[in-house]
């Protein structure tokens, strides 16, 4: 997608929604380009097991972590302990979560923010560009 930040500039990034599994996770963490997560706690559920188990394998790759505390909206959700979970389960910083709502819209700009923010553009393969054939 094409994302117009704050600072004026355009940035294309290309997002993809990868399901939680550990051995999917080691998979795709290998391509190349894939060096940065955004991890999602869900407000209400907290920290789970596999967040843990990805968190570490990300953390072993060295990629960037950005955390998310999604459904914020819902009535049972618990933001204060969902980011006391990631201050004591993940050692990540509170300050760092990013609140979001993905049903209502909210602090869906300010993650894409701090993806332009916070990871670097990667850096080119050296392979031929495709031309178009007419």
């Amino acid at each position: 997608m094409l994302y117009k930040a704050a600072n004026g500039e355009t940035y294309e990034l290309n997002l993809i929604d990868t399901p939680g599994h550990v051995d999917f996770l080691r998979g795709i963490a290998q391509l190349e380009r894939v060096r940065r997560r955004v991890a999602v706690i869900d407000a209400a559920q907290g920290v789970e097991a596999q967040t843990v188990a990805n968190y570490h394998l990300a953390a072993k790759l060295n990629l960037e972590i950005i955390p998310v505390i999604n459904k914020i909206d819902l009535g049972h959700a618990d933001v204060p302990q969902a980011k006391r979970q990631l201050e004591d389960v993940l050692a990540i910083p509170a300050e760092l979560a990013i609140p979001c709502s993905a049903k209502e819209g909210i602090g869906i700009d300010d993650i894409l923010e701090a993806i332009v923010a916070r990871i670097p553009a990667p850096k080119p393969t050296g392979a031929p560009s495709l031309q178009r054939w007419v």
